[in-house]
């Protein structure tokens, strides 16, 4: 049922909250705020009005609780975290979440008990404040809100008589209000209780003591520098939580809080590895004071021996205003600007700390929260220059890419281009030890999967699946290549890889491979086309009169620019019960130097004049049509056309396995006729 309205309401001070206006309201109309809470629909039997209503009223109370004190829904939503859900992605996450109080500590949605700033509660003596006081203010909620920039000082966060903290939580149960049901209390009183017995029939004690009389100067005891520090970066942040729409500020308002967050509870984790990032050794002390018993218990022997160790302050934000402060000046330092190279440089030292301390912990806190791109390329963990993988605790399985690209993962194929490898690559095998004929084949796969991580991230193993490709073979390329490279030999590849993503980038007609793999997976070459194919070239034999599966599999594997080893064919002709090693050593005969001349360099041509004319039809034909209306050289051999270009606008080439002979640019026959 929907609750009638009060017989008075008050309009909401600026940026207050909603446990300060029930406080304010309750007081107004001489009712406690858990009978004020009731009569408005927060909560049922004049019981706890639940803390989560702080972060966003439900659907099917909100219009309630507007209709009730008679404020737009607009109004009340302000009361609410809700007011931050585009700058502050922490609280937005858990919008109408019903978690218990400890997973909104871990994930800094929001503070159940309020900070305060003293100043701010003795009002701006306005009659109405004069009265009530001023607001309690809904920011000071937030984990990352520790100072009021206005009156230049630190929040408290404890009563200055009791020394508790103030607001909801008690033993994790949450309450909008602390004592709900006492009617007797000014709203800027401390609602603590001082003992937990009551008298039988009498109201438990409570500390009262005014909180707007709180001592004049917080974090006295910290030099006039780190204040000052502590107030900018308030500052700064106090701008991306409400933005000045004339003033906007560099990215989306809410992208730095995660980064900022996740920052933190790494510098805690593996702390004292960063201690260098605090600005002064003050700074640097209060978060080593709260660090020190995460690490005693982390570096001590229930750490391995406890299959259920909880830390309750290794996630959460630090209570004392000062030591937040600290924790995220050290986390905006680590952060700084955001060079790709520079950033790595400052975050990998951390991440490798942490997951020496605690494996587990360290990839939960790096997998729990969605960062900026930046961070999380900073924070992957590398084996030589790919994402490193292979277990839980890799750390590289954040699924990021590696850089900015304007290709996409379908543009990658499964193999590199022998054209793109002669052109960056095909250098480094003079610098290389162990050298053998499949040596290129293996850099050109680990070429096309350092591209695929480019685009896609993830680790190679993941790389190795988007291109269709084993992971065994992904493997086993990579512990070729770490036999056959030195050190510094990685980073010329890298290099060599980065250059060949620039000229993808810059390149508007790339090829879809990945369309064209799956256009070609059931494609057969012809029937009528295999005759005309051979026809005319001396000493085939024997090949001529077999089945085309040699030529299917050549083509496939120029069109998709994949391995031969993993055409479609192969795998059904397995299934068949027919001998894929005969197959397979066919084309491989194909593709070994050595072998191609005579009558198999001809038909070798043939079949790549063959493959560029299908490769066009592939680009251009809707599903389903691929491969039809294409024929083999007219009869009419007299008239010629050129080869189209391949994608980084050089002529399609064929190295093969080995990397070895590569077909010149030849004529192709009435291409207008085989594109009919």
């Amino acid at each position: 049922m929907t609750p009638p309205p009060l017989a008075r309401s008050l309009a909401p001070l600026p940026e207050e909250s909603l446990p300060g206006f029930l406080l304010q309201l309750a007081h107004r109309l001489g009712r406690s705020p858990g009978r004020i809470a009731t009569l408005c629909g927060l909560s049922a039997y004049e019981r706890r009005p639940p803390a989560y209503h702080l972060i966003g009223l439900p659907d099917d109370i909100a219009p309630a609780f507007a209709a009730a004190t008679r404020l737009s829904r607009a109004e009340a939503n302000d009361l609410t975290l809700r007011r931050y859900a585009s700058t502050y992605p922490p609280a937005n996450a858990q919008v109408h979440s019903k978690i218990n109080m400890v997973a909104q500590r871990e994930y800094w949605a929001f503070n159940a008990s309020s900070r305060y700033c003293p100043e701010c509660l003795s009002g701006d003596r306005s009659p109405v404040q004069s009265a009530f006081g001023g607001p309690w203010k809904l920011s000071w909620h937030l984990p990352v809100v520790f100072a009021c920039p206005l009156h230049h000082r630190l929040f408290e966060v404890v009563c200055p008589r009791c020394g508790n903290v103030l607001g909801g939580a008690s033993q994790n149960r949450g309450s909008l209000v602390r004592e709900p049901q006492r009617d007797d209390l000014h709203p800027l009183q401390c609602r603590n209780p001082t003992s937990k017995q009551r008298a039988a029939g009498k109201r438990r004690e409570v500390c009262g003591a005014r909180l707007d009389k709180a001592p004049e100067t917080s974090g006295s005891h910290l030099p006039a520098e780190e204040r000052a520090r502590m107030i900018a970066l308030q500052e700064r942040l106090d701008r991306r939580l409400a933005p000045d729409p004339d003033e906007p500020v560099a990215g989306e308002p809410g992208d730095a809080f995660p980064d900022l967050i996740l920052a933190a509870q790494l510098i805690k984790l593996s702390w004292p590895v960063g201690a260098d990032l605090s600005p002064t050794h003050a700074t640097a002390a209060f978060i080593d004071a709260h660090a020190a018993p995460i690490t005693a218990i982390l570096d001590g022997p229930l750490a391995t021996t406890s299959k259920y160790l909880r830390i309750a302050d290794l996630r959460p934000v630090p209570s004392d205003p000062a030591t937040c402060g600290a924790l995220l000046l050290a986390a905006d330092t680590l952060l700084g600007d955001r060079e790709p190279s520079s950033l790595r440089e400052r975050v990998q030292p951390l991440v490798q700390a942490a997951y020496e301390r605690s494996p587990k912990r360290a990839y939960q806190i790096l997998r729990g929260t969605e960062v900026s791109a930046s961070l999380a390329r900073s924070l992957v963990r590398r084996r030589r220059i790919f994402h490193a993988g292979g277990s839980s605790r890799g750390g590289g399985r954040l699924r990021v890419p590696s850089r900015d690209c304007g290709f996409s993962p379908e543009e990658i194929p499964q193999l590199l281009p022998q054209a793109w490898f002669d052109d960056h690559l095909a250098h480094l095998i003079n610098h290389m030890v162990q050298v053998n004929g499949w040596t290129v084949r293996h850099l050109r796969r680990a070429a096309s999967l350092k591209l695929m991580e480019m685009t896609a991230g993830g680790t190679w193993a993941e790389c190795a699946e988007t291109l269709g490709m084993p992971r065994g073979a992904a493997a086993g390329t990579l512990a070729v290549l770490d036999r056959a490279m030195p050190s510094n030999l990685w980073e010329e590849f890298e290099a060599g890889v980065e250059r060949i993503a620039a000229e993808l980038d810059s390149n508007p007609n790339r090829v879809n491979y990945a369309w064209r793999r799956r256009a070609m997976a059931t494609w057969r070459i012809p029937e009528l086309d295999w005759p005309e194919l051979c026809d005319g070239i001396p000493k085939l034999g024997r090949l001529a009169r077999q089945e085309p599966h040699v030529a299917t599999v050549l083509v496939w594997a120029e069109v998709t620019q994949s391995e031969h080893r993993n055409c479609p064919l192969l795998a059904v002709t397995t299934h068949a019960g027919r001998d894929r090693k005969l197959l397979v050593d066919q084309v491989s005969q194909f593709l070994t130097p050595a072998h191609q001349k005579a009558g198999r360099l001809e038909l070798r041509r043939r079949l790549d004049l063959y493959a560029a004319r299908l490769a066009v039809q592939c680009d251009s034909a809707p599903p389903g049509t691929v491969g039809r209306d294409i024929s083999a050289a007219p009869a009419d051999r007299s008239t010629v056309g050129e080869v189209p270009a391949g994608v980084l606008g050089r002529p399609v080439h064929s190295g093969g396995e080995t990397g070895g002979a590569k077909v010149c640019p030849v004529r192709l026959h009435v291409v207008e006729a085989a594109l009919a």
